[in-house]
């Protein structure tokens, strides 16, 4: 892998954070690069072996965010081809006018609504009255605020509290009684399941969505740079059959980027889809969603058929769009 730290992150925006570069060296030398941004989750464990499955004629350069935002930020100022974000992202910068398009998906699931230990609860019904955490803004928020409407409840029915998007300080409002429940994503949701620290109330994904991971580009970068996206893409696919069928090289290659133990992230990896399918469908609702509770101005519904670009994961299954989420 051909890997350049200042041009990584040179021209970033201000004020941001700078990434961290990713030391994987395999190709010394190719024609052309394309630089791809990730992040250190393990749901997103397809990216990081993306090297292992490209033509010797495309270079990665892949470049670590600590948050989406940062990817988005060099993303839209030209300094990142691809980025490899959540749906709701991506649905929030059509919602803002940027110029992307989805190319393939990364993982669906990760996510779990858990109780505080000793709160007993007869389904969601139940939740009225009660003290809810979330990370205002992340899937996890529109999930549950989407599972809780189809349940026939309001964010007006329970006590709706923010409390960021640090987990540990969910786990410790769980523990001191001053959350019942928390919309969590992994590892830490089976963490504090493992724990004893709470338990898990099913019906999260039935009353929402399940798309969680996906990867976009501007359209300028595809129409530049088609064969370079259209390499990584078909890596994508690569591998992500290669860990779904072996599922403990992805369960070590969890543990290493995670840092969490071998019994936490086996519990979490069987919450997490790993794949390259796009979930248009589960889009469309994130959409809604996020119009209806005013974390967009606008339903971008309609955007996206446009937005959403099968052409280059037809290719690299020979599948048709109806085939991969359309």
């Amino acid at each position: 892998m051909m890997l350049t730290r200042r041009n990584a992150i040179k021209g970033l925006a201000g004020g941001l954070i700078a990434p961290a570069l990713v030391s994987a060296p395999r190709v010394l030398r190719a024609a052309t690069s394309i630089k791809v941004g990730t992040i250190k989750v393990p749901h997103w464990a397809a990216i990081w072996e993306l090297s292992d499955y490209l033509p010797a004629s495309t270079a990665i350069e892949l470049v670590e965010f600590k948050t989406s935002l940062e990817m988005i930020a060099a993303l839209t100022s030209g300094n990142l081809d691809i980025a490899t974000i959540g749906y709701w992202h991506t649905v929030r910068m059509l919602d803002q006018g940027a110029d992307v398009q989805a190319l393939a998906g990364i993982c669906s699931k990760g996510s779990r609504l858990v109780l505080r230990s000793g709160l007993s609860v007869d389904g969601w019904k139940d939740l009225r009255g009660k003290t809810c955490a979330v990370a205002r803004g992340s899937t996890q928020d529109l999930q549950f605020l989407l599972a809780l409407k189809n349940n026939n409840l309001s964010i007006h029915d329970i006590n709706y509290r923010d409390l960021g998007g640090n987990m540990a300080v969910h786990v410790s409002a769980l523990q001191q009684k001053q959350a019942d429940a928390s919309s969590m994503w992994e590892p830490f949701a089976s963490q504090a399941i493992q724990q004893g620290i709470a338990t898990e109330l099913p019906g999260l994904y039935e009353g929402s969505f399940i798309a969680n991971g996906i990867m976009v580009a501007s359209t300028e970068t595809i129409t530049k740079k088609h064969d370079q996206v259209q390499a990584v893409v078909s890596a994508q696919v690569k591998s992500t059959d290669a860990l779904v069928g072996d599922p403990e090289k992805f369960l070590a290659l969890a543990i290493k980027l995670s840092g969490f133990s071998r019994d936490t992230m086996t519990m979490a990896n069987s919450n997490t889809v790993l794949e390259y399918m796009l979930r248009k469908a589960d889009a469309r609702k994130i959409a809604s969603v996020a119009n209806q509770f005013a974390y967009a101005k606008s339903d971008v519904g309609p955007k996206l058929d446009g937005a959403f670009n099968y052409s280059f994961l037809e290719t690299a299954t020979g599948k048709k769009a109806a085939e991969l989420g359309a």
